[in-house]
């Protein structure tokens, strides 16, 4: 019989069914699919950035306020507002094909039983690109009109797993194994699946299959194509409001039982059940027939549960049930279909999901990669030059230092605390948008008073606040020139590259997120497009001009920068400029958990005295060297380009959205400093990478010819960490500076703590670095031995007096079994922004970090780095005592101190409970970034400010919400200070040092009551730290001491100035002398 014939009526219905479906679809794809691609993309980037536990408003472990029922029912929601576009889809086209191309049962031979029905199934159904739960209303119609059970299930694999949009989305985004594993899966469920249900349903004779009796439509021979249309219209509306009725309210019930399903799949339950084992996949099998999934969204699920640290076998088994079927899809056909067969569908889908995951683990057992397709680059395994000194480092607990018990003495109130300012301080929005916000305490008007500007993200304007007094600030970014919204800004400096005594302003800028593009697919050498550094001269008129295209003509950066710092490497007089690049956000945290981890190079721009640079890192030898990646047996892991070449650590075949390279054969850095380590005059150069070596470049420049050396594993520091901030200070007094440099902390070794990574994927994760003793999670405090020019590791020799009300997770929790317990210093928690100072005025040097990564304590992946921050108070022979909560500093809103302390009895210790009700807790802390101190009101003690990041956040739903920065006011005290300005010459004749005196030190001499001596030392920097820069004035604590006996200033210059019997405090400037 014909399928087609014009002198029929059925068949004139027919036509003019194929023409709606002809029309609907290709509407349906314009409405729907093309976005839900694009959406797709769009979660496939922001898994690899940030946002990598969120997947469709579900995240893993969801909101920790939210009771399970609310996190279900939301979920539940959502996930029927995806599929609702489908479903509608799916209803049109199932009363279409029951009312115009199938109208009568006899009609319906085109799904017949055997090979020719599963065929024409398969042809059909990736043309129709439907869910499991999307298809069901056109499997039932056509079940009803006759169609053999074969081909049916054949139309509904096929659709789900076999579409054409996921077969192309499959091999782009996961690697061979995992992309070949879901489409033999698929074909094996369209072409068997059916038959073997046939049979075990009907036993061997197909004839017992026996469809529904469906009453003919009548219709005459004669009539016309507009009563053939009218007859069809009313049939469709009634069949597909029959089939609503009918499907509808099963496909919303079981929308929720799947959405009640997933509520379960926690970090814990992926760090524990979903492994690269037979268990995870078993598991994972199990899953994916209690869900039902969105068309091609169980791509980005499983993409997600990668980076979380799901094995590549489990994640197999998931790619390919979720995509098969789930309540939605058994309830659904379970109206056409008898029980048991409804019983073996799903039971095959979830056979051989375990077959599929078993295989992908037999395959995967010795393959690094993550299972998400990079390239089909493989990496290369062989020995490296590299002599790895971490060991060294690492875990050096046989001196069994324990921190000390609290005492009552030592929680009586010793200073007076910081006060938080609120909004009504400030004129001016308090919150920004941006993931990587810097901070800059510094002068800019010259009017005695600090200001400070704060780094935005692209589409808000950069905050620069102007000092009232009274702890009152004004934002004038606008007036000022600053509020150019087409930039996305990260760290920034304040530097006089002029030398006309006013401080310049240079912003790095910084990758968009969530638009899969590196900087070579962004950079434009004509306009600005935001994501290029910027450089402000200070015109003194209370305003900036942007000379950036002058300034560095083609050398512009636009490599997603991270810290900056200016010093005069060369002693020309000129504050030349360093920049430490990152990579895009995009591509960070998917590089973490794979052997490519790489960065951007670092830029360093030589000051040519006329507001022009040259660019010059290459050939001064700190753009930055390869990045180490090391597998287990500390062997290193190469790529090779097209060409042969190899690279460590970096996979040059990694593309971008536009196929661009990413990244460049170096690692990522955070920050960087100057510090003249060897105390020989010129400024050397310390960077910190991530998940790479730590990286030091000693300045051995002659007058010719600025050159820096590599000089990492001759110090024995190219220790393997997470580096992020740095704070450079004499900390045991010895005249010579010493350094502190954060790391991602021991949370990692707390048992059930966050989320581990993939035990066995090598990375750019410290995790995985600490796990085979190659690097380490932990702080590092180098002790600078002046005499034998080494730095003595004292990070977990140091002891520090623990908080009684809020101490270190890792000093009172279990710690896993297999872990080292870190010890000292290197048990205290996560940190970017770090900053060195004397707090209180007492003449030994305080410490104050903050900082978080992936989110929020109150948003998802808040719970991976539980950090609040941390005030390590300086006590007598390099000991600590941890006083963040007394000092009122914890980087969480909302606390009322007062409250907290006020009900507490006297030397009560609180527990976690109370702790929780006054939000003196982890659970609540901010994502914090950049830090900086400065004396914001000049009472002579430094105050501090903090920065967080913006993200998501949960309040009933998951929202985004922008990031506080904090300004924690110094509650003073009775110790006496000295304020010092320098101010070099060439501000005031053009000879001599740079206009702020950069890269000099100053000693100051005094005597106490029983006429000991002491000397206390500073360094003035330009940059410090992570994306911040404190304050240039050096500011001493003085104790009871009020009369300085003298002050020695050594100059870059050379020239040495002593000054004596200076009054303590005050604020002084000192001009450098002529000679």
């Amino acid at each position: 019989m014909k399928l087609l014939n014009l002198n029929n009526n059925i068949h004139k219905k027919r036509l003019i069914g194929i023409i709606l479906i002809l029309i609907s679809t290709p509407l349906f794809f314009f409405l729907n699919r093309f976005q839900k691609l694009g959406t797709i993309k769009e979660e496939l980037f922001t898994a690899a950035a940030r946002k990598g536990e969120c997947f469709q408003g579900f995240c893993v472990g969801g909101d920790p306020d939210a009771t399970l029922i609310s996190r279900w029912i939301n979920f539940s929601f959502e996930y029927l507002e995806l599929v609702f576009l489908g479903m509608i889809f799916a209803f049109v086209i199932a009363g279409i094909v029951e009312s115009f191309i199938f109208p009568k049962k006899e009609n319906t031979r085109f799904f017949s039983p055997g090979i020719k029905g599963i065929i024409r199934g398969y042809i059909i159904a990736p043309t129709l690109n439907l869910c499991s739960a999307c298809i069901v209303p056109i499997v039932n119609s056509l079940k009803n009109k006759g169609s053999s059970l074969e081909s049916v299930i054949a139309l509904a694999q096929g659709s789900s797993t076999l579409n054409f949009l996921s077969i192309i989305m499959i091999f782009t985004i996961f690697s061979s194994d995992l992309g070949w594993n879901r489409i033999i899966a698929g074909a094996i469920s369209v072409f068997l699946f059916g038959p073997i249900i046939s049979r075990l349903t009907y036993g061997l004779n197909q004839k017992n299959e026996i469809g529904n009796n469906v009453s003919p439509i009548s219709i005459n021979k004669n009539d016309s194509i507009t009563q053939s249309l009218r007859e069809g219209f009313k049939d469709f509306l009634e069949i597909t409001k029959s089939n609503v009725i009918k499907l509808g309210p099963i496909m919303i019930v079981a929308g929720f039982a799947a959405g009640l399903i997933i509520q379960f799949l926690s970090a814990e339950t992926i760090n524990n059940y979903l492994g690269n084992n037979f268990k995870g996949v078993v598991i994972a099998s199990t899953i994916g027939v209690l869900i039902n999934v969105p068309l091609l969204f169980e791509i980005p699920l499983v993409v997600t549960l990668l980076l979380l640290g799901m094995g590549v076998a489990p994640a197999s088994s998931l790619l390919f049930t979720a995509a098969s079927g789930g309540p939605i899809t058994f309830w659904g056909l379970g109206k056409v279909l008898p029980k048991r067969s409804i019983f073996y569908y799903a039971s095959l889908i979830w056979i051989l999901g375990i077959f599929t995951g078993t295989l992908s683990m037999i395959m995967s057992d010795n393959n690094m990669s993550l299972g998400i397709k990079l390239t089909d680059n493989e990496p290369i395994i062989r020995q490296s030059d590299f002599n790895n000194n971490s060991s060294n480092h690492l875990n050096k607990n046989d001196t069994n230092i324990i921190s000390s018990t609290p005492d009552s003495k030592l929680i009586k109130p010793e200073f007076n605390p910081f006060e938080k300012l609120t909004y009504e301080n400030f004129i001016g929005d308090t919150e920004v948008w941006n993931y990587r916000p810097g901070v800059v305490i510094f002068d800019f008007d010259r009017d005695g008073d600090m200001d400070f500007l704060i780094t935005n993200g692209n589409e808000f304007s950069n905050f620069l606040y102007q000092n009232n007094g009274n702890n009152n600030f004004t934002d004038i970014s606008q007036s000022a020139g600053l509020d150019d919204k087409n930039f996305n800004a990260s760290g920034a400096v304040a530097c006089d590259i002029n030398n006309d005594g006013y401080q310049d302003l240079y912003i790095g800028g910084k990758g968009f997120n969530g638009d899969g593009l590196d900087f070579r697919s962004l950079q434009d050498k004509d306009e600005f497009i935001g994501i290029e550094d910027r450089l402000y001269i200070n015109l003194q008129n209370g305003k900036f001009k942007d000379i950036t295209k002058s300034a560095f003509g083609n050398n512009l950066n636009y490599r997603s920068a991270s810290s900056v710092i200016c010093s005069d490497i060369d002693n020309d007089g000129y504050l030349d400029i360093y920049v430490t690049n990152l990579i895009d956000e995009d591509f960070f945290m998917s590089s973490l958990f794979w052997p490519s981890h790489p960065g951007h190079y670092n830029l360093l721009y030589k000051n040519n005295g006329n507001e022009t640079f040259e660019e010059i890192a290459k050939q001064s030898g700190v753009q930055g060297p390869e990045v180490i990646m090391l597998n287990p047996e500390g062997k290193g892991i190469y790529f090779s380009d097209q060409n042969g070449k190899e690279y460590m650590g970096f996979n040059p075949l990694v593309k971008d959205k536009n196929s661009n390279i990413v990244g460049d054969p170096t690692g990522p850095s955070h920050a960087a400093i100057f510090f003249d380590y060897d105390d020989d005059g010129d400024q050397d150069l310390w960077v910190a990478s991530d998940g790479d070596q730590l990286h030091i470049f000693r300045n051995d420049s002659s007058e010719n010819k600025i050159l820096f050396k590599h000089v990492s594993e001759e110090l024995g520091l190219n220790i393997i960490g997470n580096w992020m901030g740095f704070t450079v200070s004499d900390f045991n007094n010895d005249l010579i500076e010493d350094i502190f440099v954060t790391n991602a902390g021991p949370h990692q070794r707390i048992e059930k703590s966050g989320i581990n990574s993939p035990a066995i994927k090598p990375g750019g994760d410290c995790k995985y670095h600490e796990l085979y003793e190659l690097g380490t999670c932990l702080h590092l405090f180098l002790v600078n031995q002046k005499t034998s020019n080494i730095f003595e590791d004292k990070t977990e020799e140091i002891n520090i007096v623990p908080s009684p009300y809020l101490p270190a997770e890792a000093t009172i929790k279990k710690i896993k079994e297999n872990a080292k317990i870190p010890k000292g210093l290197g048990a205290y928690d996560f940190g970017y922004g770090v900053t060195a100072f004397d707090f209180n005025n007492d003449t030994i040097k305080d410490i104050y970090w903050l900082g978080s990564e992936v989110g929020r304590g109150e948003g998802p992946g808040g719970n991976i780095y539980p950090s609040a921050g941390r005030m390590l108070m300086g006590l007598p022979n390099l000991e600590y005592e941890d006083v963040t909560v007394r000092a009122r500093v914890l980087d969480i809103q909302g606390i009322n101190y007062n409250k907290y302390f006020s009900n507490l009895k006297t030397n009560e210790i609180p527990d976690e409970k109370y702790n929780l009700k006054y939000k003196v807790h982890t659970k609540y802390h901010e994502n914090g970034k950049g830090l900086a101190h400065g004396d914001l009101n000049g009472d002579g003690y430094l105050d501090l400010i903090g920065t967080n990041s913006s993200g998501p956040v949960w309040s009933g739903t998951l929202d985004d919400a922008p990031g506080p920065f904090f300004v924690w006011i110094n509650g003073g005290g009775n110790n006496n200070w000295i304020d010092i300005k320098l101010t070099g010459r060439q501000s005031v004749d053009g000879t001599g040092s740079n206009a702020d005196g950069i890269g000099a030190k100053v000693y100051i001499e005094t005597k106490d009551a029983s006429n000991n001596k002491s000397i206390q030392m500073q360094e003035v920097r330009a940059g410090s730290s992570y994306l911040s820069m404190n304050s240039i004035n050096l500011e001493f604590g003085l104790g009871d001491i009020e009369m300085i006996d003298k002050i020695t200033v050594i100059w870059p210059s050379g020239i040495t100035q002593t000054l004596q019997n200076i009054n303590s405090n005050q604020k002084i400037n000192i001009i450098e002398s002529k000679n």
